[in-house]
This record gives C-alpha cells, sequence and structure tokens, in this order.
C-alpha cells in the first residue's frame, strides 16, 4: 500500500507540520538582484515611454461590479460628487467635472495611499528622478 497523505493517520500528519520548520513549508521569496534597478528607476523609465509613445497612458480593467458602481453613479449624476470626495481625501484641486476614467484613477490613489503608501512614495520618486532626467538633458 503506498504511503499517500490520505492514507495516514491525521495525528501524525499534524504532529509532522507542527515539527516542520517554516522555511521549509512556504515558498521561499525570490531575492532581487542587487544591481537591479530601483522601482523608482523603473518607472522614471516608463515615463520616458510614455513621452516617446511606446506605452499607452490608459489602464484596462475588467470587474463586472466595479462597471456597474461606476455606471451607475455616473447615471444617476453622483460621479462628480464621488470625485469631488476622493479628490478632498487626497488633498488635490476640485475640478468643475470628472470623467469616469479620472475618478478611477484617483479612487485607485486613494487604495493606494491607503493600503501601500510607499509604492505612491515610489511613484513621485520616480517621476522625480524623470523629470531631473529631463532637465539634465543637453
Amino acid at each position: 500500500m503506498s504511503d499517500t497523505t490520505d492514507d495516514r493517520d491525521p495525528e501524525e500528519l499534524l504532529e509532522q507540520s507542527k515539527e516542520q520548520k517554516r522555511h521549509q513549508s512556504e515558498p521561499q521569496q525570490q531575492d532581487t538582484e542587487p544591481d537591479a534597478p530601483s522601482l523608482e528607476e523603473y518607472i522614471a523609465d516608463v515615463y520616458e515611454e510614455l513621452d516617446a509613445g511606446e506605452v499607452p497612458t490608459n489602464l484596462t480593467m475588467r470587474d463586472r461590479n466595479l462597471a456597474a458602481l461606476i455606471r451607475g453613479l455616473d447615471e444617476a449624476g453622483q460621479l462628480d460628487a464621488v470625485g469631488a470626495d476622493v479628490r478632498e481625501y487626497l488633498d488635490r484641486d476640485a475640478t468643475d467635472s470628472e470623467s469616469r476614467g479620472s475618478v478611477l484613477g484617483l479612487l485607485v490613489r486613494a487604495g493606494l495611499a491607503e493600503v501601500r503608501p510607499d509604492l505612491i512614495e515610489a511613484g513621485e520618486d520616480g517621476y522625480e528622478t524623470f523629470t531631473e532626467r529631463q532637465e539634465t538633458q543637453f
């Protein structure tokens, strides 16, 4: 008879899992190469590609529930209010009217600011690196 997980005693399996070291049971994250560019450098490079027209400026996502919510807000005339709320949250200047795309962009920024503020900072640093490159080009 083979020694499969189904054939083994559950108590034995539990005991073995307790003895197993964490580094043996969890996948190891790959270390980035020490000479690899930083996220900020990658972002600065993408800004250059955007300026050169090599990559699109739009983002695409498919989410049925969010599509219904955003379109519903737009059709109900509430999209501008959501845009104003998120602009206030992000401490950005107000505009007269919001497009769906601009509100979605603001909502993504707000979500990242809440969940991973370090990524917002990396984006800002990447843009700063990009603009410094532009200023120093002759």
